[in-house]
């Protein structure tokens, strides 16, 4: 999931096409930033792996955030999957997430348990399996992503999502865009690393290019110059961003994009590619129909 370029297109206070936010939006997928620039607002898809990293980081703990989402009935059987992957993990400690593995057969809910639990569902995005990717966040991939940035166990840290300007020289205004912000204190000193969350190790290099040259949203510098990480929403991976595009080339490479945006063509190339990309797109509602999520053409004015 974009979860991050679908809330940057909705913060007002980013102007309607933007070049940045062209770029960005063309290289996610043509057919998206056409839908953008004819007006269309896209609809954001809950993410509950997002959703969990937000809550993380409050005062509460998982089982009081299962309360408020009305879910208190079924905490039970989430910590029964939180100790299934526990054990799993330490019997399989070579293989990196392996409850991601189809042998294991935690995360289970009941069909006579869902009974009584419709709403709390409906307050993570409406699926059942959004429970355990909750859960699952919050107590094993927040840990995955600091072990491989290595950041100490017992380091105080934080994590937040935060917003950050992305900029360059050529355009007056910002874009604020939401990162993850990993702050750790070493001695007296703080510590920033970034984040951008990745599926399967795929780095959309435009994005991490953009992050590493972002500044904070208020008046006050970085304390240090972030590295910036790639984080892996299903594995746990954390790994340094690959930058291959040179700062230099960077402002040639966003015109080119964003005149693409303005002109096409517009391939929905997420269909042709990724399919499972579509389905959690910001614009699916636009771009397919809802009784079979069969696509349109997208050749209509």
């Amino acid at each position: 999931m974009y979860t991050d370029l679908f809330l940057a297109l909705l913060n007002r206070e980013n102007p309607r096409g933007h070049p940045l936010l062209s770029a960005l939006l063309y290289s996610f997928c043509p057919a998206a930033a056409r839908w953008w620039l004819k007006g269309a607002d896209p609809v954001l898809p809950f993410d509950p792996i997002w959703q969990a990293v937000k809550d993380h980081n409050s005062e509460d703990t998982l089982g009081m955030k299962l309360q408020y989402y009305g879910l208190g009935d079924v905490a039970d059987l989430v910590g029964q999957y939180i100790k299934g992957v526990d054990s799993y993990r330490f019997h399989h400690s070579a293989v990196q997430a392996p409850e991601l593995l189809p042998f294991f057969r935690g995360g289970q809910f009941p069909l006579n348990r869902r009974f009584g639990s419709e709403n709390g569902i409906r307050n993570l995005g409406g699926k059942w399996e959004n429970l355990f990717l909750y859960a699952r966040t919050w107590a094993f991939l927040v840990d995955d992503w600091r072990a491989g940035m290595r950041i100490p166990s017992d380091a105080n840290f934080s994590l937040k999502i935060e917003p950050v300007k992305l900029t360059l020289a050529e355009y007056r205004l910002p874009v604020h865009f939401d990162a993850l912000v990993w702050r750790m204190q070493v001695g007296h000193v703080t510590e920033v690393r970034l984040g951008l969350l990745v599926q399967r190790g795929k780095q959309d290099l435009l994005r991490f290019a953009l992050l590493s040259l972002s500044s904070t949203d208020g008046d006050q510098p970085w304390p240090n110059l972030p590295l910036v990480y790639a984080l892996d929403r299903e594995t746990g991976e954390a790994k340094l961003a690959d930058l291959p595009i040179s700062r230099e080339n960077l402002p040639e490479l966003v015109r080119q994009l964003s005149d693409a945006a303005k002109g096409g063509p517009y391939p929905p190339l997420n269909a042709l590619q990724q399919l499972s990309v579509c389905k959690d797109c910001g614009y699916a509602w636009l771009c397919y129909h809802k009784s079979n999520f069969s696509p349109h053409l997208l050749s209509e004015e």
